[in-house]
């Protein structure tokens, strides 16, 4: 029994496991999460493939190699700090509670992070102008607008998703602006602005008079170039096709092309344009504890530094 004291009691022990879970956890990133199992035989090798799946890396933060040296970890410091608190005690030494506070935060940042790694919820939905979607049993959001800003080199500035709130079928807030970094929060869920997708539709006529539709992303050859429907720009009070040309991998210019305009063998006859934002709503029950853990980590690194300045200068 004292050997197995001993062993959680070690540090060793602590620094082994803060090693192996911060490997863990930096590999884990290296790896798409939450795929189907399909995803992975296609993007690795058959034993790689396998590996990751046999091991649960596909969902590294809810498998056993993540949740078990974690359990082991907070083992290591709650046996630490009852080790320490009981020593002092014995000792009648100066009572310095700072480092105790400290070991519980990270007993309570543990506790937090075992929790969200269990009970964590994503769910990434799309939406158009005027959609609705559930949230939760409650409550719903109905996309009023998306704004897509970008720098004037054409870099992304931000992505601002607004959206009216309801609540059992009833309008609760309107406008609410979700923007990168600045969620919406609804009964426990937290609603973030993820990515946006251009999912305008475009009809084009050929000299012989076929039609055809096309998308965001397709193109046509021409000779040697290929066009490459890229993007759509306002124009005034109009919306144009934004097309690029590629000869081999460079490319070579870059056009706009309106409603009646002509590209190569190509007019365009009409174009419906449609943004539809992405959004994830998360669901994570240790989100509060992990707050909790983090102000008693501060709480107890300040108690420690002024004590410590304290027994210096007496």
């Amino acid at each position: 029994m004292n050997g197995l004291y001993r062993f959680f009691k070690s540090v060793r022990l602590a620094i082994v496991l803060i090693l192996v879970i911060t490997a863990l956890s930096l590999l884990s990133t290296l790896v798409p999460q939450d795929r189907e199992a399909a995803f992975y035989r296609t993007s690795y090798s058959p034993a790689i493939a396998a590996l990751i799946t046999t091991l649960d890396f596909n969902r590294y933060f809810s498998s056993a190699l993540f949740i078990i040296p974690v359990i082991l970890f907070a083992l290591n410091l709650g046996v630490c700090a009852v080790d320490r608190l009981v020593r002092r005690t014995r000792m009648k030494a100066q009572k310095r509670f700072g480092p105790d506070i400290v070991h519980i935060a990270l007993l309570v940042l543990v506790a937090g992070g075992l929790v969200t790694a269990l009970n964590r919820h994503a769910k990434d939905f799309w939406l158009t102008q005027g959609e609705e979607v559930a949230i939760t049993s409650h409550y719903s959001i109905r996309l009023v607008s998306f704004e897509y800003l970008k720098y004037e080199n054409g870099s992304p500035r931000a992505w601002i998703s607004t959206v009216d709130v309801l609540r059992d079928g009833a309008l609760q807030t309107t406008a609410f602006p979700i923007r990168v970094n600045h969620p919406l929060r609804l009964g426990g869920v937290s609603v973030y602005q993820s990515s946006w997708d251009d999912q305008s539709s475009f009809l084009f006529r050929d000299k012989t008079g076929a039609e055809a539709a096309a998308r965001i992303g397709q193109g046509f050859q021409d000779g040697n170039s290929f066009w490459l429907l890229a993007d759509t720009v306002k124009d005034g009070e109009s919306w144009k096709a934004v097309f690029r040309q590629y000869v081999g991998n460079s490319l070579i210019s870059t056009r706009t092309l309106g409603v009646d305009e002509t590209l190569g063998p190509y007019t365009l006859v009409s174009m419906t344009r449609k943004i539809a934002t992405g959004l994830r709503a998360v669901s994570d029950p240790g989100f509060a504890t992990v707050i909790v853990a983090v102000v008693l980590l501060a709480i107890g690194l300040a108690l420690t530094f002024i004590q410590n300045r304290r027994g210096q200068a007496d």
